[in-house]
């Protein structure tokens, strides 16, 4: 196993390393020269345990897995391939008619999404919905980042014929919701270079997570982390996120973790926002919506009484997407 890929033993090596230093210097107090570089080293080594150790607690994954959905014409599947494990629900029919594919939020899971699922159903939509690593039954990553929740999907969808029969997709619509939106920005980045692309109809984005720099700013706050380390800090953190997402282009600068930079779909969207959203604010949508340089591809509306989290039924919501749906057609 590379120990890079795993979240606390380089933060535990890097203790180690640091511990081993000090003692070194009770052993060679009387050679000056090396006392002096070993006191330097260990001040070094001090230091890079501390951004590590800022790094495991950033990459964290979620404690409680929430159950995955279960349920009458609901079958589960998982593919294979170089990350972790992907797991998926469906629920196909055997006509041809569009497909809905869903990513739900942080800390959620499939189980979570069956209300808005049924607005699909209810049209005659086929449903997939992809859970994200760690969550529900999808296999566990150590170091969690939506690098490796991207190159998830981007497998899934471009082995969609492993999960479905292609001859009874119509079309396709995205909907991801908070962390699952994230996701689906990135995604929209690479989409044209997948062969499934031609399906692609356009983009329901629920409450979404668009600026990472805001939830760093968050980590800096929740880990008392000092203004003069912040860079730092964001440095080893970009380090080891381009370690792990090798496939994509290197991440150097905070704003490229942003829109537009993290991604723009570049199809007809749909952007629902949360009225109250308790968890991620107004700044996340704000800055999508200022994004969007082609408006004609947008149509965004603000729900008063819809909230971040546990909004499995919102009917508010529900009709604003069937109506976006039918103006769609």
């Amino acid at each position: 196993m590379n120990l890079l890929h795993n979240r606390w033993i380089t933060c535990l090596m890097a203790i180690f390393l640091t511990v081993t230093s000090f003692y070194l210097t009770i052993f060679y107090q009387e050679n000056k020269f090396i006392f002096i570089f070993l006191i330097i080293l260990s001040i070094v080594l001090l230091f890079n345990s501390y951004l590590e150790s800022l790094v495991a607690l950033t990459f964290i994954a979620p404690h409680n897995r929430k159950k995955s959905l279960i349920g009458e014409n609901w079958n589960s599947g998982t593919l294979v391939h170089d990350g972790p494990d992907i797991f998926y629900v469906s629920n196909f029919s055997d006509r041809k008619a569009p497909l809905a594919i869903i990513i739900h939020g942080w800390r959620s899971g499939s189980s979570s999404m069956l209300g808005r699922a049924e607005v699909f159903l209810r049209k005659g939509y086929h449903v997939l919905i992809m859970e994200l690593p760690g969550h529900g039954s999808a296999q566990g990553v150590s170091k969690w980042n939506a690098g490796v929740a991207t190159r998830n999907f981007m497998y899934l969808f471009d082995n969609l014929h492993k999960v479905c029969d292609l001859d009874k997709i119509s079309d396709i619509y995205f909907h991801g919701h908070s962390m699952g939106a994230f996701v689906l920005l990135r995604y929209s980045r690479e989409s044209e270079k997948l062969r499934n692309s031609k399906y692609i109809r356009g983009y329901i984005l629920e409450s979404p997570m668009t600026c990472y720099s805001e939830i760093f700013k968050e980590s800096c706050q929740r880990l008392f982390v000092p203004k003069f380390l912040i860079n730092s800090f964001w440095n080893r953190l970009s380090f080891h996120f381009n370690y792990l997402n090798k496939g994509f282009p290197p991440i150097i600068n905070i704003e490229e973790v942003d829109v537009p930079i993290w991604g723009i779909p570049d199809r007809p969207t749909l952007v629902v926002q949360a009225g109250n959203d308790e968890r991620l604010g107004q700044v996340h949508y704000d800055q999508l919506i200022e994004s969007f340089t082609n408006k004609v591809l947008l149509t965004n509306i603000v729900i008063e009484d819809l909230s971040h989290a546990g909004a499995r039924e919102n009917k508010g919501r529900d009709e604003v997407i069937e109506q976006w749906l039918e103006k769609m057609k």
